[in-house]
Parts: structure tokens; C-alpha cells; sequence
């Protein structure tokens, strides 16, 4: 379903995918034939997707409001100290509105950080700092430095370059909440 909402988005483009760890054809999805990135999510029935032209990353994230357990696996509503990776009691998610969506709104602004990022949920979501409130946001992920050290901004491996991601929290379907997040040495 996902393959058809991309090639409504881009025509005439080829869409590929091949998993690094099993060679499955699953994971990031790459664009053959077109100057474009793209990234799909699929949640309660839905199947959603971003073609973002110009660009070499996309992430996109769609979570349902009442995922239960996050709190376990995202970083801590404020920023962590240098070596604090632990994460906040359920009752420091609930938003200035008691809203208990805070926690799936946080998800998916992570996991569209670590899908544009490319390595998805092989970084630990924990190292994700997430900063601004309301629709618009930015993000880096912080390195695991030794107990002591302060923590930099990763980025690309590959490169050994420093990213920032900036990221737009999108409406969805009732009950969803959407991110959407691209480097922000992109220009955006």
C-alpha cells in the first residue's frame, strides 16, 4: 500500500528497499528515478506517506495517541545531563494540558529523527534530544561518550559530520499523531 501512496507522490519514480542486517526487502526506502526522498509509517489501518523533493533524507513517524509503554524507551521531557540516559516516571509525560498524548507525540518525533537519520532503531531512542514545543522542533543525536565526558552531536557516521534535524509535528487521523523530519542543513 505504502509503494502506491509513493508512486501517486512520484511518478514515474522506482521505489527499493533492502535491509542491511537480513538483505529483506524491508527498511528505508530508497527513490530511483527522481530527486526525492521518501519515508512511509503505517499505524491503525493507516498507511501514510512524505515525498520530499530535493532532499537526500526524509523521516516520517505516525503513532497512535494511546501507545502505552513509551516512557520506557524516550529520552526525559528535558534536556539529560552528560551521562543521565534514564528515563522520567509515566506522570512527567502528561503535557501542561494533562494531555497523555505527550509520550506518542515525543515517539514519533524520535522515530522520524532516526528513520531520516537512516539507521532507524539501531541508535538507542534515549540519545535523541528533541528541543521546541508546538508544531515545529529541531533535534540532534547525542553520542554515547564515556561516563564523565560531555556528549556531542554524532551525526553521520559515515561522514563524521555533526546533523541537526528539524522536524513538523503534521495532523493526522483522529487518535494519530505525525512527525516529519528532514536535516536541517537543507535549507527548510
Amino acid at each position: 500500500m505504502s509503494r502506491a501512496l509513493l508512486a501517486e507522490l512520484l511518478p514515474g519514480a522506482r521505489f527499493r528497499s533492502r535491509c542491511p542486517a537480513c538483505g529483506g526487502d524491508h527498511g528505508r526506502i530508497h527513490v530511483e528515478g527522481a530527486d526525492a526522498a521518501v519515508s512511509v509509517s503505517y499505524v491503525e489501518g493507516w498507511a501514510v506517506a512524505v515525498a520530499a523533493q530535493g532532499l537526500e533524507r526524509v523521516g516520517l513517524d505516525a503513532v497512535p495517541t494511546d501507545a502505552g509503554g513509551l516512557e520506557r524507551v524516550l529520552p526525559r521531557p528535558a534536556p539529560p545531563g552528560p551521562d543521565d540516559l534514564e528515563s522520567p516516571a509515566p506522570e512527567a509525560w502528561a503535557d501542561a494540558g494533562g494531555s497523555s498524548a505527550a509520550p506518542a507525540r515525543t515517539w514519533a518525533r524520535v522515530e522520524a529523527v532516526l528513520k531520516a537519520d537512516g539507521r532507524g532503531l539501531t541508535v538507542d531512542a534515549r540519545r535523541v534530544d528533541v528541543q521546541g514545543n508546538g508544531g515545529t522542533w529541531v533535534a540532534r543525536i547525542l553520542s554515547s561518550a564515556p561516563r564523565g565526558r560531555p556528549r556531542a552531536n554524532e551525526g553521520d557516521p559515515a561522514e563524521g559530520l555533526p546533523r541537526e534535524w528539524r522536524g513538523w509535528d503534521l495532523d493526522g487521523p483522529a487518535n494519530v499523531v505525525l512527525a516529519v523530519a528532514v536535516e536541517s542543513a537543507s535549507g527548510l
